[in-house]
């Protein structure tokens, strides 16, 4: 009898054991999917996952990408500072990198204050700034180093923005 009673005890313990384990690897599962979810609805994935590893949340997601936006951005500005005075089209980008840190330091304080209209505009806004870089090099016929580097950063505002529009 109280060899049948520890059968049926260790048999429980195996069954609840099973149960926890496969609740843990489809959380797991779970997760990975939100995330992949997320980057899913930009247009550009391959940008997307890197920037918002391991963030299922879309405000958290959108907050993470405005930050690294922003910190490529600023890299970019100082690049660009460097040749400037000698090219139209990389003078115009300056200015409109300028902006963008601008719109994106807005950006990243609508999304803290939950203002999504708010955020949504500056976004839209910094993703304008860099197509003017990028159509600038194209209406000057110019192909370089810092019209890929705007047109990387373009992608990555509007990945942005379609993140934003999950909040």
């Amino acid at each position: 009898m109280a060899g049948r009673d520890i059968f049926q005890l260790r048999f429980v313990a195996v069954a609840v054991s099973v149960a926890v384990l496969t609740f843990l690897a489809s959380s797991q599962v779970t997760e990975a999917a939100r995330m992949m979810s997320l980057c899913s609805h930009t247009a550009y994935p391959s940008l997307c996952q890197p920037l918002v590893k391991r963030i299922t949340n879309p405000r958290r997601a959108t907050h993470r990408t405005i930050q690294a936006l922003e910190a490529k951005t600023k890299q970019a500005l100082a690049e660009v500072a460097r040749y400037k005075d000698g090219n139209q089209a990389i003078a115009t980008c300056y200015a409109t990198f300028s902006d963008a840190v601008y719109n994106l330091a807005n950006a990243r304080k609508s999304i803290r204050k939950r203002d999504v209209l708010g955020m949504n505009t500056f976004l839209t806004a910094a993703v304008s700034d860099y197509g003017v870089c990028v159509e600038g090099f194209i209406d000057s016929n110019q192909v370089n180093t810092v019209q890929n580097v705007a047109v990387d950063l373009r992608k990555i505002s509007s990945n942005c923005l379609t993140l934003s529009t999950l909040v």
